[in-house]
């Protein structure tokens, strides 16, 4: 959640490969001129249940969210997000790996 109250998620943009903090909960590729990855934290690192909603814009490249190490999301080391779409995902921490429970 946000500093300013306990309702509001965190919002940060990325135009160029990243790794998630503890900090964040939406994470927005924007303006991307290339191919991106989202590095995931550790599954270990973070608590259980924890989300990250990423979103891509429109631009004609891939955002790849990418499990710390060999962890894996849905059972793959990666998730892609296409190019040339609005896309996103929502990954949730379960103690052990990551799940998209959403995808768009």
């Amino acid at each position: 959640m946000s500093g300013f109250d306990n309702a509001s998620e965190t919002v940060r943009i990325i135009a160029a490969t990243d790794t998630a903090t503890n900090n964040d909960y939406v994470i927005y590729a924007k303006g991307i001129t290339g191919n991106i990855t989202l590095n995931l934290p550790a599954v270990a690192s973070i608590q259980p249940g924890r989300p990250y909603r990423v979103v891509k814009d429109a631009a004609a490249f891939t955002v790849t969210i990418d499990g710390s190490g060999s962890e894996t999301i849905n059972g793959a080391t990666t998730l892609v997000l296409a190019a040339s779409a609005f896309h996103g995902a929502t990954v949730v921490n379960t103690g052990t790996e990551w799940v998209a429970v959403s995808t768009y």
